[in-house]
Formats: structure tokens, C-alpha cells, sequence
């Protein structure tokens, strides 16, 4: 499957190895603590702790690094948009960096933590935390048809092509507007009717809905729930740090 998952296929590493539950829950319960801290310096440092973490465990930082460019980006403008309101408005700006430094720690432990499994792992181990049948197969449709809509366009693309397109001066020349319009009409009908056949073929073949598992799931290993304890551990204890335990205890 040429998506995002291929690069996990080799578990090469001791993070890609850890058991696919664990990384789940601990990723969920990371970012439910860290959407709560309200100073940036420690959402910082639960950024940085967690890169040192994965350069532990043998996480190919940089790879991961380069896959939240494109969702950071977004981020990062719609936070630039906050701040310059916030700083005109004569309010506090720095709202909008935290929001931004929030989110960041969100996109990159919940992305290395859905890249570090194969996608039948990561359908199984929602499917084993007993994820709704609904959840699962939403998410495993959206990335099969993905790929199919991807390799749909490509041969759109070639075709056309091969029939002289040559394309307009820009994206918002008439021309290229008229030719993107009508190539996203057709690959809509195209994947519609696709999905019917689909959809068709499964039936036929006793597809019900249901998800099973081919095997019942191993516990956890010490390992497993150790490195799953630590990345919770980085924003929980600068939430409490933020909540004042540090002045109560050097009191």
C-alpha cells in the first residue's frame, strides 16, 4: 500500500516494535493532558523531551519531522492570523502561540504514533481497545480509497496529457480553472461508481460490517507499558508543575 504506512513495513526500531495499543492510548492521553497546559515554555519542553524520546528509542526523528511540515504549516497560519488580531486588539497574543505549540505536540505524537505501526496493526489494535466497528472501518475505507482515488487521478492526468494538454500560465489562468473543475467533476462520478462496484463485490464476498480479529492479542510487555508510562509522564508532570506542586513542595 503506497500511503503513509509504508515506511513502518521494516519495524526497525524498538518504538515501531512496541506493542500498537499502548502507543494508542498513551498518544490519546498525551495530548488530552497537554491541550490543557497554558505556558508555552513548557509545551516547549514537552516537544523537545518527546523528540529526545524517540531518539532513545531509535525513531527516525527527521522523517518524522518532515511529515508534520505540511499540517504545521496550516497550523501555523490560522495561529499567525489569532496573534496579529489578539496583538491589535490590545489583548494577550501570546494566546495564539500556545494554541500553535499545543497543536504541534498534538500532529507529532499522534503522527509518529499512527506511522510507527502497519495499517492492519493500526485497524486491529482500535479493533482490540474495542474502538466502535464504525470508527474502524471509517478509517480503513478512507485510506484504501485514497489510494485508489490517488492511482484515479494519475490516470486522468496521463490521459490527459497525452491528448496536448499543456496547461495554463497559472493555477488561476481561465483555462486551468475550467480544466480543474471538470477533472474534480469526473473523478467524483469515477469514485462514486467505483465505490458502488466495490461496495458490491464486498457484500457479495460476506462482508457484514464486523472487524475480526485473526488472533487474541498479547498482553502488554514491561517494555510496552514503560515507554507508554514515559510519554505520558512528560505532560502530566508539567501539568502539575503548572498547577503549582513545585512551589507547595519547596514551600
Amino acid at each position: 500500500m503506497n500511503n503513509a504506512f509504508e515506511l513502518e513495513e521494516q519495524k526497525g526500531n524498538l518504538f515501531q516494535r512496541l506493542d500498537g495499543r499502548v502507543k494508542l492510548i498513551s498518544a490519546v492521553l498525551y495530548v488530552a493532558v497537554v491541550t490543557t497546559i497554558h505556558t508555552w515554555e513548557y509545551l516547549v519542553a514537552c516537544f523537545l523531551l518527546y523528540l529526545i524520546l524517540l531518539c532513545i528509542l531509535g525513531f527516525p526523528v527527521l522523517n518524522a519531522l518532515r511529515r508534520i511540515i505540511w499540517p504545521v504549516l496550516f497550523v501555523g497560519v490560522m495561529n499567525a492570523a489569532l496573534i496579529f488580531i489578539n496583538f491589535y486588539a490590545n489583548q494577550q497574543y501570546g494566546r495564539g502561540a500556545v494554541l500553535f505549540l499545543r497543536a504541534l505536540c498534538a500532529i507529532l505524537v499522534l503522527n509518529t504514533a499512527i506511522s510507527s505501526m502497519t495499517f492492519r496493526d493500526l485497524l486491529f489494535s482500535m479493533r482490540a481497545l474495542h474502538v466502535p466497528d464504525v470508527l474502524v472501518n471509517l478509517v480503513g475505507f478512507t485510506v484504501r480509497y485514497a489510494d485508489i482515488l490517488t492511482d484515479e487521478l494519475s490516470r486522468m492526468m496521463i490521459a490527459r496529457k497525452a491528448r496536448g494538454y499543456a496547461g495554463g500560465k497559472n493555477f488561476w489562468h481561465t483555462n486551468a480553472m475550467k480544466v480543474i473543475g471538470q477533472t474534480v467533476a469526473v473523478l467524483f462520478l469515477r469514485s462514486f461508481e467505483r465505490s458502488e462496484r466495490v461496495y458490491s463485490a464486498m457484500l457479495s464476498r460476506g462482508y457484514s460490517g464486523d472487524i475480526r480479529l485473526v488472533q487474541i492479542p498479547e498482553k502488554p510487555g514491561k517494555k510496552d507499558l514503560l515507554v507508554g508510562a514515559a510519554v505520558v509522564a512528560v505532560p502530566l508532570a508539567f501539568k502539575i508543575a503548572e498547577l503549582g506542586a513545585v512551589s507547595w513542595i519547596t514551600r
